[in-house]
């Protein structure tokens, strides 16, 4: 075999390998970015929804708020208390996103996630392991009561590059919507309102005598190791508590989650939280030398810069880091209001 063909044969071959190898690298990206968005659709309202069951259970075995709402109501003329109903509500509403989880979040496989989320049903419905019933409430009734405040809102479609997923979404109910309902006689859930289960709960609130304490102390360390776990799987923290104790974590950091010859991918979690901050740093991004295009991705919290393949990749990727450090650490409060970034210098 002469030279140039065995050359030819090498040069395929090192092509073959460079495009498998590329189109590897960014399935890995898409199925990235694809957990991401799931997270943010069914995990973040999972945790909102567990941090607020956990600050309520607080609240309930501490005793002080019960004995405040029963001199509130104590002219009260309604069987049920306006603060009673709005517990059953967290309960309710972290039931209805541990299902959403459970059948379509990226935790649904994840042996500690299941774990907990079945040792919470558990303690709830343990009728031998406490000594009153108050606040038991069995599988069956756990699933109604979340079903009883979830609501399917319908599919969304996204595409990143040239792949698309569809998710549902769904919502809770508001607390005041909830109460409306429970207090509606000919509400199609009465039946599920007005079961033991539900009205020792609510007047065990009521009377400020609370029972089944050693339960909800069960379930409410049960809680937080279930949001330690996901908080760290998710790499931020949403108790005040816990974010106190990570204030030493630099919020103006950028992240590199992936980078190949001509293109990186940052991850930026502050544009999820902060209004408009993806617009402007997709104007400054695009006034750097060598920049062909900018695709930021505000509910996966990531933006993807592709740039000219003659630029030297170190020196550009970590230029274009540090201006975006920067500018995230400069940003003055009138910054904030929209006043676009200056360019950066190199």
């Amino acid at each position: 075999m002469d030279p140039m063909t065995t050359l030819s044969i090498l040069s395929a071959v090192v092509a073959a390998l460079w495009t498998a190898w590329t189109w590897k690298e960014e399935q890995k990206e898409v199925r990235q970015l694809q957990r991401d968005q799931a997270a943010a659709f069914y995990v973040n309202p999972w945790l909102l929804a567990a941090h607020q069951l956990e600050r309520q259970l607080d609240r309930l075995l501490d005793g002080h708020e019960l004995i405040l709402n029963k001199r509130e109501d104590g002219n009260r003329d309604r069987s049920v208390s306006g603060a009673a109903i709005e517990a059953l509500w967290t309960f309710a509403e972290f039931f209805a996103w541990a299902a959403v989880n459970v059948r379509y979040g990226p935790y649904a496989r994840d042996p500690v996630v299941i774990g907990l989320i079945v040792a919470i049903s558990r303690t709830l419905d343990d009728r031998e392991g406490f000594a009153d019933n108050a606040f038991r409430f069995s599988a069956a009734e756990q699933e109604s009561l979340g079903g009883a405040v979830l609501r399917r809102v319908g599919r969304t479609s996204s595409k990143v590059g040239q792949s698309s997923a569809s998710l549902t979404e769904f919502a809770i109910v508001t607390a005041v919507e909830f109460e409306r309902d429970f207090r509606d006689e000919q509400s199609t859930k009465a039946g599920l309102y007005r079961g033991q289960a539900v009205r020792r709960a609510v007047a065990a609130i009521d009377r400020a005598e609370l029972g089944g304490r050693e339960r909800l102390a069960a379930v409410q360390q049960l809680l937080k190791r279930l949001l330690l776990h996901l908080e760290h799987l998710e790499k931020f923290s949403i108790s005040p508590e816990r974010i106190a104790a990570d204030a030493s974590v630099d919020l103006a950091s950028v992240r590199v989650l992936h980078r190949t010859k001509g293109r990186i991918r940052l991850g930026l979690a502050q544009v999820r939280a902060q209004r408009g901050l993806a617009d402007r740093l997709g104007a400054l991004i695009r006034t750097w030398e060598g920049v062909e295009d900018v695709r930021i991705n505000v509910m996966a919290g990531s933006v993807v810069i592709r740039y000219r393949a003659t630029e030297p990749d170190d020196e550009f990727q970590a230029g274009i880091v540090a201006a975006i450090e920067k500018e995230l650490r400069r940003r003055t409060p009138e910054d904030r209001k929209g006043r676009l970034a200056q360019r950066p210098t190199r």
